[in-house]
């Protein structure tokens, strides 16, 4: 049950990761959508290579905000991958295993409305956008 818990943490943090890095790029001049955009892409290793992404990895504060992103990303999948692995890992009782799969399913139908909830990512950017400002 742990390691279920720790990884809708590592969920959690990787989602509050990546829209504190939005909100770091659009500081920077960058559009929102954009922003969204290059702060998934990069958290997760994808690499789209287009005239946009060139724009913004020759930007130096915006290559670092991208190059944390993703040093964070890679850390972030292993922790996940090793979570979900652990939380299945003898489990002897097939009533474990549903209620496993329940908090799983539960947790991440959760964290799937948190995520997008237009009113928590108004509220969340603007208490980044004063802590980054500081």
């Amino acid at each position: 049950m742990i390691s279920i818990i720790s990884l809708l943490v590592v969920l959690t943090l990787s989602i509050l990761v990546t829209r504190i890095a939005t909100v770091a790029l659009t500081h920077t001049g960058l559009a929102r959508e954009s922003a969204k955009f290059q702060a998934r892409s990069a958290f997760t290793g994808v690499g789209f290579t287009t005239d946009e992404s060139e724009k913004v990895f020759n930007h130096p504060i915006r290559q670092r905000i991208l190059l944390l992103l993703m040093l964070l990303g890679n850390a972030g999948v292993v922790t996940a991958v090793s979570s979900l692995i652990l939380s299945f890992i003898n489990l002897n009782q097939s009533g474990a295993l549903l209620w496993h799969i329940a908090l799983l399913v539960g947790g991440l139908m959760l964290l799937w409305t948190f995520a997008s909830s237009r009113w928590v990512d108004r509220h969340l950017s603007n208490l980044v956008s004063k802590a980054l400002k500081r």
